[in-house]
């Protein structure tokens, strides 16, 4: 699935919300043709877009309002009141990964972008494309383990509710291991065959002693509310042993991950992640 990064020079502007919001308006401005992937609630679920915030030029750190719980097991109760407003001006980066059909769709999104687009985000706001680039990632055929960094909030989808053929409560879960987080890839990549693939990245994936320590809670702002989700990286070594086709299935999931995100909230711009491998054995 391709996945594009966008330069932007946006005009100043203020905001109290998660700029992924920001963003899907601005893409919507560029080619109206993007609001029934992002808004019609009959494109399937998955969506087959997704995006992130505003990142930081540079750093990429993403712009949105945020309580970070910096200590494991540190109280952690919900903010209170609306936050501090953001400012935003100047260069940013944004990706913005989908399936190929879509191409068209995003090039002319581009295509508009690179001219500049003028929009109503409480004030009125310019955003010009400044550079594009195509990015390329593999996953190494051989590695030993694997970091995943959880770069905007992640909130992960349960696979055992669609495993129980039960259309129950659908909650949120926020342990990061392996099935929570990659259970939405699985489905992409594996949608016929999806509870065998969930056991074996089950198996395949073994997470870190060091996992709940280099995890950590954020609260985020969206839609007038403070929610939880799941940022810092998480650790996972490949079983040794693990038979070539379990291990050519995690690597697709894998692949599928870096291109589309992680969890629920991916056309929204949650669950950006960056993935990095040992491959020294």
């Amino acid at each position: 699935m391709p996945l594009v990064r966008l330069k932007l020079r946006v005009s100043p502007f203020v905001t109290t919300d998660f700029t992924g919001k920001f963003v899907k308006t601005m893409l919507i401005n560029a080619n109206p043709n993007l609001e029934r992937i992002f808004e019609d609630k009959r494109t399937p679920s998955p969506k087959p877009l997704r995006i992130t915030p505003l990142l930081e030029d540079g750093t990429e750190e993403p712009v949105y309002p945020k309580v970070v719980i910096k200590r494991f097991g540190e109280a952690a109760g919900k903010p209170k009141g609306s936050p501090n407003p953001i400012a935003v001006n100047g260069l940013y980066h944004v990706y913005v990964g989908y399936e190929g059909g879509l191409e068209p769709e995003v090039d002319l999104a581009v295509t508009k972008l690179m001219g500049g687009v003028e929009l109503e985000y409480g004030s009125q706001v310019r955003v010009r494309l400044v550079e594009y680039e195509k990015v390329e990632q593999r996953v190494p055929r051989e590695f030993s383990s694997v970091k995943v960094y959880f770069v905007t909030p992640a909130v992960f989808v349960d696979p055992f509710v669609k495993l129980s053929s039960l259309d129950g409560d659908r909650a949120k879960r926020f342990v990061p291991y392996p099935p929570l987080i990659f259970s939405v890839n699985v489905y992409d990549v594996f949608r016929k065959t999806y509870g065998r693939n969930i056991i074996r990245l089950s198996y395949a994936l073994v997470e870190s002693h060091t996992v709940l320590n280099t995890v950590t809670k954020v609260w985020y702002y969206y839609d007038g509310k403070w929610l939880p989700g799941v940022i810092g990286y998480a650790k996972f070594f490949l079983r040794k042993g693990v038979p070539e086709r379990a291990k050519e299935a995690v690597r697709k999931v894998l692949e599928n991950a870096m291109e589309m995100g992680v969890g629920s909230g991916r056309a929204a711009g949650f669950g950006f992640v960056k993935v990095k491998f040992d491959t020294t054995g």
